[in-house]
């Protein structure tokens, strides 16, 4: 494990992904703009080493530096988070060339020089996470520099995943669909826990995206009855999982209908969230799980069932493979769990 290099690294957003990585013993190098940015964050008791470097991402020789001096420091960065950005409205017409350019060179460009001397080293390692804070997953007028800003960053990743992902680099978008700030439904503790969602998330589970809504349900709640059922099921159960393996047990239960039948691996009916709700959380603490859609129809414009199976494991027993059953209906302008039954897999079924 080398460590973790934050470009625009806040006392927000920057701080909170820098301290959920560093739970993990991962060394950061943080890397703003401004002394005072740097200060905050020395200020800051972290879990693991930090190193402060001052530079401006639109400055293409100090990034530079900035990034070669980390790389002395703490070796091959195995996670480079790209957290710059010129957040401030703006109408069509309202900002002159050089106010654009400005916002540009902050909000993509800046991402495009840390790739270009970054990614490659990862590709040929064979190992490691690119991702970029995106937002604006619809342009909004009365953000104009930002929401092109952001369109950039989007298609950047797109770019970078197809040259980069066959050789194991994991490149990706964190998309935050509102303003940032503690105690809200955009809290950046809860933001920080998807960048680190992404970074260990196995190769054959890669996501490019993930869009931060406030809403438990996030990409699902985009995904209207015309999608194709096997990305409704996959959505569904990723969200479940996460939600799961970070012990959100409220979340967990606010994926089921208000009617949804469940079983787990004990013979008692469940019914409604309340009941789901309080299963889990009698699940020991420490418990993980990994799950993979099988199967899937539709049984109706509205309703699908599912196949697939779930490996728990926990930190004191053996691994724990479940065939699970699903009914999911959309109800309510999301995609919901309506009935969950578990049963032991055959030996031969495998992740």
């Amino acid at each position: 494990m080398t460590g973790v290099v934050i470009i625009g690294a806040g006392p927000g957003l920057g701080l909170a992904i820098a301290r959920r990585f560093a739970r993990e013993g991962m060394p950061i190098a943080a890397i703003a703009r401004t002394d005072t940015t740097l200060q905050t964050l020395a200020a800051e008791p972290l879990e693991a080493p930090l190193a402060t470097i001052a530079a401006d991402c639109t400055d293409e020789i100090t990034l530079r530096d900035a990034l070669t001096r980390a790389n002395e420091m703490f070796g091959l960065p195995d996670v480079v988070v790209y957290n710059a950005a010129v957040i401030r409205p703006d109408l069509p017409g309202e900002l002159s060339v050089h106010a654009h350019q400005q916002a540009w060179a902050v909000n993509v460009v800046g991402a495009i020089n840390t790739a270009a001397q970054l990614v490659p080293a990862m590709a040929r390692r064979g190992s490691g996470s690119f991702i970029v804070t995106g937002g604006m997953p619809k342009p909004k007028p009365e953000y104009v520099s930002l929401s092109l800003g952001k369109a950039g960053v989007r298609a950047l990743v797109d770019l970078l995943d197809k040259q980069y992902s066959a050789s194991g680099v994991h490149i990706a978008t964190v998309t935050i669909d509102g303003l940032v700030a503690p105690g809200t439904a955009f809290d950046p503790d809860d933001i920080a826990e998807h960048y680190w969602h992404l970074h260990t998330q196995a190769p054959h589970r890669w996501s490019r995206e993930i869009i931060h809504t406030g809403d438990v349900f996030g990409r699902i709640a985009d995904l209207g009855v015309h999608a194709q059922p096997n990305a409704v099921v996959a959505e569904v159960l990723d969200t479940w999982q996460t939600a799961f393996n970070e012990r959100r047990i409220d979340d967990i239960a606010a994926l089921f209908t208000i009617d949804a039948l469940f079983q787990g691996i004990d013979p008692d009916l469940r019914v409604g969230p309340a009941e789901i709700s309080a299963y889990y959380d009698k699940v020991a603490d420490g418990t993980a799980v990994t799950a993979k859609v099988r199967q899937v129809i539709r049984l109706g414009e509205e309703t699908l069932s599912a196949f697939a199976e779930a490996e728990f494991t926990s930190p004191t027993d053996e691994p724990r493979r479940l065939c699970l059953s699903l009914v999911i209906q959309y109800a309510e302008h999301n995609w919901r769990i309506r009935q969950y039954h578990a049963a032991p897999a055959p030996v031969q079924l495998s992740l």
